[in-house]
């Protein structure tokens, strides 16, 4: 395996106004980076200090000033494992006074998890720091920018947990909150930045919330299917969608909106599922869907025409879109769906608020009365399930779309 080099390059296709170039370091693994040291010179200076092997006097000193940038990212570098710009950067740039800080940490993890397009999961660290500053500056004229670790310990936690309680948190949202400061915390421990004698999580335990399940019965699903909308383009648009997911698996709208046209095969489609391709280690399996009657003739209505094999399927995403925009906008579909199958929800007297995860936990039901638990498991693509790997070849394509087809039968 090759190893990442160091060494000092002048950067010499800016020229500054006195003459100089800046001094950058760089970085070669598989591809080149430069890094500014905040020092220039002329070329004639850099060849007699850096690139001669031997200089005297006033070279001299200036390779003594080179060299020293050389070997602290040298001494950096050893101490990365697994070698990546991220932890080499972190390893040359942090400061000893910043590790002990969980709000520095958390900076750090946000970041990284923004650089892998997680933006999901980034966005819920950034809102649980800002929980933690809000909690952490109670009696306080403004927020604290520097907490450390070991002021977490079991009775701050339960008092945390107590706060955001009394506040009308959800227990779901609460548990959301501490299970990322304890992922921090663990971060931390396996950078050996704290001692692992200060981990609070051995007996402070997370809450967790009610598993409510949110499937809806056959009479719900049926009347939801047949409602006259009453020319309502939203309310239809809105069921559409929903029933798409429904149909196809229990598919995430996320997924829904990054299905592209490659992604289609000859009466069938299939998609991995994007939360399942950011967590996993493991080489993902695709979830394969069979094109029934009902999916076709969605794709007829909502689908692009004559799209390329890149293009997306849907009018959802644009191929201009960076990871932060495709969160917004996916955010912003989930909540019109929700808010628009609410308003037919209304409509038919039905006494709860329907929203997209009932369109899973629908189908997960139906799937599983239809055909078996494991071929649930199969279709929702549940890695973490050890014998939904070993069930793909068992369950014979025929079997695969009467199970779809029946799944739109609701007598």
């Amino acid at each position: 395996m090759k190893e990442a080099t160091i060494s000092l390059y002048q950067d010499t296709r800016r020229e500054l106004g006195n003459g100089d170039y800046p001094i950058k370091l760089r970085v070669y693994f598989q591809r080149a980076k430069l890094y500014d040291t905040g020092i220039s010179m002329s070329r004639e200076e850099f060849k007699h200090a850096y690139l001669n092997p031997s200089p005297r006097g006033r070279y001299k000193r200036i390779q003594i000033k080179l060299k020293a940038i050389e070997s602290k990212a040298i001494e950096a570098l050893k101490k990365v494992d697994d070698f990546s710009f991220y932890k080499f950067e972190r390893a040359l740039f942090k400061v000893r006074s910043s590790v002990n800080n969980v709000f520095y940490y958390f900076t750090e993890y946000i970041q990284l998890l923004e650089s892998e397009d997680r933006i999901g999961s980034a966005s819920n660290y950034i809102s649980t720091v800002k929980s933690l500053k809000e909690f952490c500056g109670l009696g306080r004229k403004k927020p604290p920018e520097r907490i450390e670790f070991d002021f977490f310990d079991v009775n701050i936690l339960n008092k945390y947990e107590r706060w955001m309680l009394g506040r009308n948190l959800k227990r779901t949202t609460v548990g959301i909150y501490l299970r990322a400061l304890r992922r921090i915390f663990n971060l931390a421990i396996e950078n050996a930045d704290i001692p692992q004698e200060i981990y609070p999580f051995k007996k402070y335990k997370i809450p967790t919330g009610r598993n409510i399940k949110k499937n809806l019965s056959s009479e719900i699903m049926k009347s939801l299917l047949t409602a006259d909308v009453d020319g309502d383009e939203f309310i239809e648009k809105a069921r559409d969608y929903w029933f798409f997911s429904y149909q196809c698996n229990g598919m995430n709208i996320r997924d829904v909106a990054e299905l592209r046209f490659r992604d289609l095969g000859e009466g069938y489609f299939s998609f991995l599922r994007k939360k399942t391709f950011n967590t996993t280690k493991s080489d993902p399996r695709p979830i394969v869907v069979p094109i029934t009657s009902h999916i076709a003739r969605f794709f007829l209505k909502y689908g692009i025409k004559n799209g390329q094999a890149d293009d997306y399927v849907f009018p959802i995403f644009s191929k201009d879109m960076d990871a932060k925009e495709k969160y917004r906008v996916n955010m912003n579909f989930v909540r019109f769906i929700n808010q628009h199958m609410v308003r037919l929800g209304k409509k038919l007297g039905i006494p709860f608020n329907i929203g997209t995860m009932h369109a899973r936990h629908s189908f997960t039901t139906r799937a599983v009365r239809l055909a078996g638990l494991e071929f649930a498991q199969e279709a929702l693509g549940h890695t973490t399930i050890i014998t939904t790997q070993n069930y793909w070849a068992g369950f014979e394509n025929e079997a695969k779309v009467k199970v779809a087809e029946q799944l739109m039968d609701f007598s």
